[in-house]
């Protein structure tokens, strides 16, 4: 297609980053602090698609669903994920090539081989492993303790991913694995991440570090899969690590930054979505009665499979915390043509930015935008909102292959906790979103548990 030669070339927008150490001190410190509000005022300067050169790059943000649609469905092909720039060399150091990052014939390879652990079947069998592991971890809380629900979600879904995925138990490896993933968490997009490797600072230090210490791990699930000749249990891990011949066997690396993927994106995202449910619903007490309600209205043996579909309310609660807090709350592309979006002709090479969080408070397709209201998502009005206005797992061919696992899991943990648990906000602490690779809750989230009647 030939591109209309008289669009404008360039939407308007802020002064570029440069590498002056001043401005990209300046621009990090800024997004650090305040990246959502940065973000969000610029777009009301500069309308739904801005213009915000960075280090040389060309970098186009867009936030109205009809440009999100062109980006992610009608013109997908003319946009992959990022191969170079700052998010990108980050990600990668932790993921490689893994099916979050990789593009074209190798990413259609690796999801072909993924697929089957998401099938039907596997997701009622992980249903069973995701309530025995949720009771295990409720089975320690006490009335009136102190904890950071931020690191109960976290270990709880780490968890479930190790058994149901790779039928791993990490109980005796939690600490270490969650640890050295934080601090690879609390590294991206800091000021340290712009310095070389070969730059020996602190913060360096401790991210390569940490990075080995996930590598140990994941290799040695690898290695002793392998050395058992397909002993494994019947898990995604047993499948790639014994599975394919010639070049659809998946090398020790390939192994390794698929794993790791699903590793992150397995548990990061949905303990992030717990974590952001739960403290909404403390602040929300009438809602968190009525779902506690909806789950005491079933078998009280615990929600299960076949309850997912009379956890009606419990899924909407979850879906409009993700509209409040979307975990993944930006989504990068790289043009690899020139491509149209919103009258403005993207170059080849460009990067492109979808603020998810900015579509999702946006009064335009969300009324009263800033409120808690799960009512949002009952069917006739979620069908009433425009294609791309609500994407927590993004959208086209390369939306989250992991939503069902993801949606089912934290159903049936939100509903185990709440029939039993009610939370009180710590008043010392001020909850506040960190956005780094993941939306999570800057310096966790304290609250003391309280426990309530069952009978």
């Amino acid at each position: 297609m030939t591109l209309d030669p008289h669009r404008r070339a360039r939407p308007p927008g802020p002064a570029p980053v440069t590498k002056n150490p001043f401005s990209l001190l300046a621009y990090m410190r800024r997004m650090r602090d305040g990246a959502a509000q940065t973000v969000g005022a610029r777009f009301e300067t500069y309308g739904d698609i801005y213009y915000a050169p960075f280090l040389g790059r060309d970098v186009y943000v867009l936030r109205h669903p009809d440009h999100i649609r062109e980006v992610l469905i009608r013109q997908a092909s003319k946009l992959g994920k990022p191969t170079s720039g700052l998010t990108a060399s980050q990600l990668s150091r932790l993921l490689g090539e893994g099916l979050l990052n990789a593009n074209g014939d190798s990413w259609r390879r690796r999801r072909r081989l993924i697929q089957p652990a998401f099938s039907s079947k596997r997701l009622q069998a992980y249903a069973e492993t995701i309530g025995a592991h949720t009771e295990d971890a409720l089975a320690r809380w006490r009335p009136g303790q102190r904890v950071d629900l931020s690191r109960e979600m976290m270990e709880l879904t780490l968890r479930i991913v190790s058994k149901t995925l790779f039928d791993h138990d990490v109980h005796g490896e939690t600490d270490r694995f969650a640890a050295a993933i934080h601090t690879f968490r609390q590294a991206f997009g800091g000021i340290d991440a712009m310095l070389p490797d070969w730059v020996p600072t602190r913060g360096k230090r401790r991210t390569l570090a940490a990075m080995e210490e996930v590598d140990a791990l994941v290799y040695g699930l690898i290695d002793a899969r392998r050395a058992s000749a397909g002993g494994g249990g019947d898990d995604l891990l047993t499948a790639l690590a014994t599975g394919g011949d010639g070049d659809d066997r998946l090398t020790r690396r390939e192994l390794r930054d698929e794993l790791l993927t699903l590793f992150i994106a397995g548990h990061e995202t949905t303990s992030h979505a717990l974590t952001w449910t739960l403290h909404l619903l403390s602040q929300h007490r009438a809602i968190e009665a009525r779902v506690r309600d909806e789950v005491r209205a079933l078998d009280a043996a615990g929600p299960g499979w076949d309850d997912l579909p009379a956890l009606a309310l419990t899924r909407r609660v979850l879906e409009e915390s993700m509209r409040l807090y979307p975990p993944a709350y930006a989504v990068p592309r790289t043009a690899t043509e020139d491509v149209e979006v919103g009258g403005y002709v993207i170059p080849a090479g460009a990067d492109v930015v979808i603020w998810i969080h900015h579509v999702h408070r946006d009064g335009r397709w969300f009324e009263d935008p800033e409120r808690f209201d799960p009512d949002r998502f009952l069917p006739e009005r979620k069908k009433a909102l425009p294609q791309c206005a609500y994407l927590p797992f993004g959208a086209g061919q390369r939306a989250c292959i992991g939503k069902q696992f993801a949606m089912m899991e934290a159903q049936l943990i939100l509903a185990r906790v709440l029939r039993a648990w009610s939370f009180d906000p710590d008043p010392a602490h001020v909850v506040r979103p960190r956005l780094a690779v993941t939306m999570s809750p800057r310096g966790g989230l304290p609250v003391f548990l309280r426990e309530v009647d069952i009978s």
